[in-house]
């Protein structure tokens, strides 16, 4: 199995943070929501090992990088409440467990309707999205719903939501400005190569 180069591993703000203790970049994590880094840090430091549990519950290399990203997100969630025994100084072992449980429970689409592209949203930028999704009003988080997870044409869009396509094709460059403002600054210049728009 080819295992896949993460280059957020390689960024500054991230190999900063390279000799820091799973337990405190944890907390970093739930503390500071406003930024990303600590996150990502851990996403690195296991994302190999996270790899290669999920690439023998898939069939298909497409398979295998949705079922990887979508574990990364329920990881991301389950990390957000997760308060560590005393004494533990790896996640390594919480984090293989909870990746099993995901399995098996994780329902896999045929590889011709996944849409997800690992290289173009890899797992941390598509967990902060999300986020940044859920911050937008009504109805304009639908209308980026819609465009950016469920990759709907603008005129499926309008039909929907009783709009013209142009009202859509307006509303979209508005989205991705407010989406991008409620992304981590650090998460920006990671994933987007460049200085917050709010910087």
């Amino acid at each position: 199995m080819h295992l896949p180069d993460f280059c957020e591993c390689h960024h500054p703000l991230v190999q900063a943070l390279h000799g820091q203790e799973d337990g405190k970049l944890l907390h970093q994590f739930q503390q500071e929501p406003e930024q990303g880094r600590a996150f990502v840090a851990l996403f690195c430091r296991y994302a190999l090992i996270v790899y290669s549990l999920v690439g023998h519950a898939a069939p298909t290399g497409v398979q295998v990088d949705y079922l990887f990203a979508t574990t990364w997100r329920y990881l991301y969630q389950q990390m957000r409440d997760f308060a560590p025994p005393e004494g533990m100084t790896s996640l390594q072992t919480w984090l293989v467990d909870r990746t099993g449980d995901w399995l098996t429970r994780a329902e896999i689409p045929p590889p011709e309707s996944i849409h997800y592209r690992l290289p173009a949203a890899p797992p941390p930028l598509w967990c902060y999205l999300e986020e940044a999704l859920q911050k937008l009003a009504s109805p304009l988080r639908l209308v980026m719903l819609l465009k950016t997870i469920g990759h709907w044409s603008d005129a499926q869009i309008a039909q929907e939501l009783e709009l013209t396509p142009d009202q859509v094709a307006a509303l979209i460059p508005i989205g991705q400005r407010e989406l991008m403002t409620h992304l981590p600054a650090d998460i920006w210049s990671i994933y987007l190569e460049g200085a917050h728009p709010d910087a």
